[in-house]
């Protein structure tokens, strides 16, 4: 059965991309690997934990692994333990190394996205009906402070956080299915199981996403500050120090890897600086459970330096100057790619190529909540959707500020996925004037005595406010700037509001925005395009965060939505239940040329350029596959990498 439901996720994604061969680092179980070269492995350690060992600081490395570890081959060679790994970044992004670096889940996906691969879980029972999943994980596994990972952090993370109404209002969409919760049960110390009312095929993938979460939290020490293992008087004198108002508040921050030092972790790396400081650094962490093919335990590289800079093109200066290890966030843009290039020989670095996640630059949201009726109500016309969008010249945008290296497209998943339709792909893109004016003729919005701009019913000049995001992409702004012009041209007056991203994600989730611009998803490799970009699956559902609480809560918050849109989440919901694989891939399909026909997600601009997304990494930094990589790097094991 569990072969079974892998393949019936090979048929969605596999022809993705045609990966090299280099990609496919392996990862063995400890038994299967001893079996397979025929001896035993002898663990060994680094020289500065060997230090801590002597001096009876540390157990010996035999009793900080777990029984069964993860062995990860090295894609070159077994390294050498030692040395600095140096980054360069925003304030905005060192939550990234977390994320997208060293994140630790259950399950991963295989470096060819062919499979999904063990991580924490060393293998997992899916149940005949597809409505239930058992994981087995590691024995001996330990947190960074030494004391147990076993299925207690994850029933402790399931019942004492997510089904905690006052820390988790609304619970992750992971775990629904048919509007149902599912439940977490703990089989013994190293089992547990996860179950649903109604058949899930589409978890283990899900759960393996990039994107996904993690289920656990380290009991033994977040119980100091949950009322229901303390006593409210000792968490009060714990929230005075600290300075919070509310529980809830300080057990978040306790609960925060990125914010929190002392947090034990289970990650190669452990940062010794809170998140505020101009120089993030990161230690080792002597309970790795990872060890390569010859039984050293990793990670090789000792440390982790990453300073903060103000920009993106600080960032690319420190690493064309040979200032940078190995890194690829902050390094957006043609331009810069045109730049670390030309200096490969001065940086003593080479340049990586990266699979481009296909998000859609410089999207248009229209607020379906807006308080102004008169834009509401425009906004949920699908002629005047239709008629912004045929307004947008995207080649002339493609060509002044991507050098014509993307394409006009919608957001719907890409080429090479079971889910590509180009004719949705394309619907709208047309650069199309005359018909724009043609449709907001028919909706009945006249010109102004002069013939420059359209009225509102109201007799008001036809005006928004377009909230552009400027976290990414870096041309947003400029982007929106030539769609003020091209709207200008059928009789609509914009006005172009930069935002900070955490100030905009706040306002638009929030619906006190009128118009607004950022990224739009859809898919990649190691990311399913079900998501909150382009479903109505919470309040992160950005045209219309109210339909999405809607559907979160079954009804009982925000605003109902369209019945369109109801029929997009049944297939989204077949698509999740669904055992059989084309019925899950057409299910998706039908439901994206409903979203884009309509335009319900958003009025998509252009793809993303093959050359805007790169990796720079120093030549002696080792280990680092030299095909096409994915933007999630942390799946091809970093702590693998080491300085030759």
């Amino acid at each position: 059965m569990m072969r079974k439901l892998t393949v019936i996720f090979l048929s969605g994604l596999i022809c993705l991309l045609g990966l090299t061969s280099v990609l496919a680092q392996e990862t063995y179980e400890l038994k299967d690997y001893e079996k397979l070269i025929g001896k035993k492995l002898t663990f060994q350690e680094a020289p500065e934990l060997r230090i801590k060992v002597a001096a009876g600081e540390l157990p010996p490395v035999e009793e900080r692994l777990p029984e069964e570890p993860l062995v990860v081959k090295p894609v070159e060679e077994i390294g050498q333990y030692g040395g600095t790994w140096h980054r360069a970044t925003r304030p905005a992004d060192v939550w990234a190394f977390y994320s997208y670096g060293i994140k630790e889940c259950l399950v991963r996906y295989s470096p060819d996205f062919t499979h999904i691969v063990p991580n924490l879980a060393k293998s997992w029972e899916i149940s005949e009906d597809g409505k239930s999943i058992t994981f087995y994980l590691r024995k001996g596994m330990k947190w960074s402070d030494g004391a147990p990972f076993t299925s207690d952090d994850f029933i402790f993370w399931w019942e004492d956080i997510t089904l905690n109404d006052e820390l988790t209002p609304v619970k992750p969409d992971l775990f629904i299915i048919g509007g149902e919760l599912g439940k977490m049960e703990k089989i013994d110390d190293y089992t547990f199981k996860i179950s649903f009312a109604k058949p899930y095929g589409m978890f283990l993938e899900k759960l393996a996403d990039t994107r996904a979460g993690i289920q656990y939290a380290p009991k033994h020490y977040l119980k100091k500050f949950h009322p229901k293992y303390t006593s409210m008087d000792e968490i009060k004198k714990e929230m005075e120090k600290e300075g919070y108002d509310l529980w809830t508040d300080l057990f978040t921050a306790k609960n925060t890897k990125q914010e929190n030092p002392q947090l034990p972790k289970i990650e190669a790396w452990l940062p010794i600086d809170g998140i505020t400081g101009p120089m993030q650094r990161w230690v080792r962490n002597p309970y790795y459970w990872k060890i390569d093919t010859e039984g050293n335990q990793l990670p090789y590289i000792d440390k982790v330096q990453i300073e903060l800079v103000s920009d993106i093109d600080t960032a690319v200066l420190k690493a064309i100057a040979g200032e940078v290890d190995f890194q690829w966030r902050c390094f957006y843009g043609c331009g810069n790619y045109s730049l670390a290039m030309q200096n490969r020989e001065k940086g003593d670095y080479r340049v990586i190529p990266v699979m481009i996640p296909q998000s859609n630059l410089c999207c248009i949201f229209l607020n379906y909540h807006c308080k102004d009726p008169v834009l509401r109500k425009l906004f949920r016309d699908k002629r005047f959707r239709i008629a912004l969008s045929i307004a947008i010249n995207r080649k002339e945008i493609s060509e002044l500020l991507f050098m014509g290296f993307n394409e006009p497209s919608q957001v719907c998943p890409f080429k090479g996925t079971a889910w590509y339709d180009e004719r949705v792909t394309k619907l709208y893109t047309e650069y199309n004037p005359e018909r724009a004016n043609r449709l907001l003729d028919e909706i009945g919005l006249k010109w102004d005595k002069n013939h420059e701009y359209r009225l509102r019913p109201d007799g008001e000049r036809l005006r928004f406010v377009n909230n552009v995001n400027l976290g990414w992409p870096r041309e947003n702004v400029e982007v929106q700037e030539l769609i003020k012009g091209y709207w200008k041209k059928i009789g609509i007056e914009t006005v172009v509001k930069p935002l900070a991203g955490k100030l905009w994600v706040a306002r638009i989730t929030a619906a006190e925005h009128e118009v607004a611009s950022y990224a739009g998803g859809n898919c990649w490799p190691g990311h399913l395009p079900i998501d909150v970009s382009n479903f109505p699956i919470s309040n992160y559902y950005y045209p219309a965060p109210l339909w999405g609480l809607w559907f979160a809560t079954n009804g009982k918050s925000g605003e109902e939505p369209p019945t369109e849109l109801k029929h997009v989440m049944e297939l989204y919901e077949k698509a999740m239940s669904s055992i059989s694989a084309e019925e899950r891939n057409e299910a998706l399909k039908e439901a994206f040329r409903i979203l884009v026909e309509d335009l319900f997600i958003e009025i998509g601009i252009v793809t993303r350029p093959e050359c805007e997304l790169f990796i720079i990494a120093k030549n002696n930094l080792r280990n680092v596959p030299e095909g096409s990589l994915s933007e999630n790097w942390g799946m091809y094991h970093p702590a693998t990498f080491f300085k030759k």
